[in-house]
């Protein structure tokens, strides 16, 4: 073999290396958000697991009755500020909670409903979770949510 078929097989073999890297960080990635599939459906109260801590509770000042949104965002979010413009567009008989990250409520909130990306949108009705959207999600989606729950 000369010395370009074996320049060659290294770009080509570097190139491969690399695609799969990418797919298998995909992967990851795609799997680290499918718990957002998951909680749809769970109460609140479900998604409180301190076993060793039996008797403790957390307050969450979030209202047992009634659709209720949380919107996660952050300092650094470039759709933080569209996510909040979209937002505006829900009707007024929803209680919308905005919870910075950063504060200890947001922090409690947002370990508690496993945010990993930002922003973050939990669709509450009576407690259940009945949609959870990360990224961005139009106003029509957050009340389609609520209406098949």
């Amino acid at each position: 073999m000369g010395f370009w078929e074996i320049l060659f097989l290294l770009l080509l073999v570097l190139v491969s290396g690399f695609t799969a890297f990418a797919l298998y960080r995909w992967w990851k990635f795609k799997k680290m958000l499918s718990y957002t599939k998951e909680m749809v459906g769970k109460r609140v109260e479900e998604l409180i697991v301190l076993p060793h801590l039996k008797g403790a509770a957390i307050n969450l000042n979030i209202p047992k009755k009634g659709e209720v949104v949380l919107y996660f965002y952050g300092p650094n979010c470039k759709l933080c500020p569209k996510q909040e413009e979209e937002l505006k567009k829900l009707p007024q008989n929803l209680k919308l909670y905005k919870l910075d990250i950063r504060t200890k409520r947001g922090k409690i909130l947002g370990a508690l409903f496993r945010v990993a990306l930002l922003p973050s949108v939990v669709v509450l009705k009576d407690r259940v979770v009945k949609g959870y959207f990360t990224a961005f999600v139009t106003a029509d989606k957050v009340v389609k949510a609520i209406k098949e729950g």
